[in-house]
């Protein structure tokens, strides 16, 4: 199934738990280490397995297309898992990755 493509600054939903006056609750972060700085997509580096987003430390996507490959690594799409447990939540909506 074809997805948006998950890139640099995209936003991620991090799992761990962040605390607020309210309670703790999920929060978002952005995808923000290595990524594919020579495979642009709109304009920033292509997101790839594991690339790092900062939500409470570093974690890696780790789930991407099967039929996908930049860099020698799998493409990351929206939806696609984070180490944490949390997902990507933004991609470009004008390219779309392959499962």
């Amino acid at each position: 199934m074809c997805m948006p493509q998950h890139r640099l600054g995209d936003s991620v939903l991090c799992a761990l738990c962040v605390p607020t006056p309210a309670g703790p609750v999920p929060g978002p972060s952005a995808t923000t280490f290595v990524c594919a700085v020579t495979t642009l997509v709109a304009g920033k580096p292509a997101a790839r397995i594991l690339d790092n987003h900062i939500g409470v430390g570093p974690h890696p996507l780790v789930k991407g297309s099967s039929s996908v490959i930049i860099q020698s690594m799998p493409a990351s799409r929206i939806l696609d898992n984070c180490g944490c447990g949390g997902m990507a939540v933004l991609g470009e909506f004008t390219v779309l990755t392959g499962g």
